[in-house]
């Protein structure tokens, strides 16, 4: 536990930013935001925000219409409302001033499609979640936001920054100073819009900024340590076809806490037309789009070939129901608990969880179920609550309760077999994320070494 007796408030500009009023974006040619945060006899604090004023634009360079709020003709240009504004951020790398990567969080947008959901319930999409990033959880009310620009102040959830310890900065006794580069996403990833005319909408960053506050040790000076752990990100991208599948990821971590998967439709990846950034169950295609449930029969988690850390598989069998209509046959199906209840637990312990957006409600079940989809049970329309994007994933926690314990996958794969209902010719793809653990070595010439 660090001794610190004060706080130092601080604000740091991008390092590659220039001109009076520089914005940051892939159509200005700018894809890159670099800060540097010097090495020091300090406490880096981890209430870090990254401050921004995002603006989407129409392909036209001027400011959207969504809804046709003016009366004056709809010009369509959207993100995802769980996450929005960190839609256009793909990925964070934090190194030291000496080059050494803690942590490259690669898919951050898709990391963020679980990790808000499981850590946010509505009441929070309504309050402080447009402050940090700007999201609503609901698409009428996320149009309307974005026909002007939004300011936000993120906090930075990657799992460095997440574990909520301060990290020393010094070199001897410490990091040895921080850089954080922040790669975005190109606007035909990050945006959405149904108008072909919208086609080449876009948006840019401006403002941008990051504060927090130093830590000041007690005496002035940081305590000597032989080791610095910390946690990190990684992750691995895949696609899922087949009805049994067995996916392997060599990935060589020796300290793992717990892994999750989200999916997508293939097909909606880096398409403006499409939202990119949905968590949606296994689908098959359906007259040329992807609306038939296919649902998960069995799920098995494996180290080296073996069932763990579960020693049984999730089965779902008994809740689907093929009696749906034509193009849709398994529409009826039931709510797998057992599934979403181990993903949900690998994203955020449930024991931490205070609320969130995944349940019965968030999974889109038909009329004469749940009576989701209308306003007969909840009192809100199904645009209100976005009932119809769903929270789903699969995962499995080693760290079963919570007291820091991890498995290794050095020498040994992790993989996930899953047999389903799809049919084959309808690709999903598939994220997976490691949340793990590595050390720092600080060695007696005064070098470090990274390991995880």
């Amino acid at each position: 536990m660090a001794n610190i007796e004060g706080l130092q408030k601080f604000e740091i500009f991008p390092l590659n930013q220039t001109g009076a009023n520089p914005t940051f974006s892939y159509r200005s040619g700018n894809p890159l935001i670099v800060f540097e945060i010097a090495s020091s006899d300090l406490y880096l604090m981890p209430d870090l925000r990254l401050n921004f004023t995002f603006t989407a634009k129409t392909a036209a360079d001027g400011l959207p219409n969504n809804n046709n709020a003016t009366g004056a003709g709809l010009e369509e240009v959207l993100v995802n409302s769980r996450i929005a504004v960190t839609s256009a951020i793909e990925t964070i790398t934090i190194s030291n001033l000496s080059n050494n990567v803690l942590e490259n969080c690669r898919n951050y947008g898709r990391l963020m499609s679980s990790t808000l959901p499981a850590n946010s319930g509505w009441g929070d999409y309504s309050t402080y979640m447009t402050q940090w990033f700007g999201s609503t959880q609901n698409a009428e009310a996320q149009g309307r936001m974005l026909n002007r620009p939004i300011q936000v102040s993120m906090p930075i959830l990657t799992a460095l920054f997440a574990q909520n310890e301060p990290i020393p900065l010094s070199f001897d006794r410490g990091t040895g100073g921080l850089r954080l580069q922040f790669a975005l996403s190109p606007s035909v990833a990050a945006m959405i819009t149904s108008q072909a005319a919208q086609a080449n909408c876009f948006y840019e960053l401006g403002q941008v900024s990051l504060t927090g506050n130093y830590g000041v040790p007690q005496e002035k000076v940081l305590p000597k340590i032989d080791q610095l752990r910390f946690s990190a990100y990684q992750s691995y991208y895949q696609v899922l076809n087949n009805s049994d599948q067995t996916s392997q990821i060599n990935c060589g971590l020796g300290a793992v806490s717990s892994v999750f998967t989200n999916f997508v439709p293939t097909t909606h990846l880096s398409n403006v037309g499409e939202d990119a950034y949905k968590t949606t169950s296994l689908l098959n295609v359906n007259a040329g789009a992807y609306t038939s449930l296919a649902p998960i029969v069995d799920i098995n988690f494996l180290k080296g070939g073996v069932k763990y850390p579960l020693m049984y598989s999730i089965n779902s069998q008994s809740l689907i129901d093929n009696n749906g209509a034509a193009g849709n046959p398994y529409q009826f199906s039931s709510y797998e608990s057992l599934r979403q209840w181990n993903y949900q637990n690998a994203v955020r312990p449930l024991s931490r969880t205070l609320d969130c957006l995944g349940g019965a409600r968030s999974e889109a079940l038909d009329v004469g179920v749940w009576g989701v989809g209308a306003g007969e049970q909840t009192g809100v329309t199904a645009n209100e609550n976005q009932e119809g994007d769903r929270v789903y994933g699969i995962g499995v926690r080693y760290d079963a309760i919570s007291n820091g314990s991890t498995t290794s996958f050095k020498g040994m794969p992790y993989s996930y077999r899953i047999t389903s209902k799809l049919d084959g010719v309808s690709p999903m793809s598939a994220y997976t994320f490691f949340l793990h653990r590595g050390v720092i070595t600080y060695n007696n010439n005064g070098t470090i070494s990274v390991s995880v």
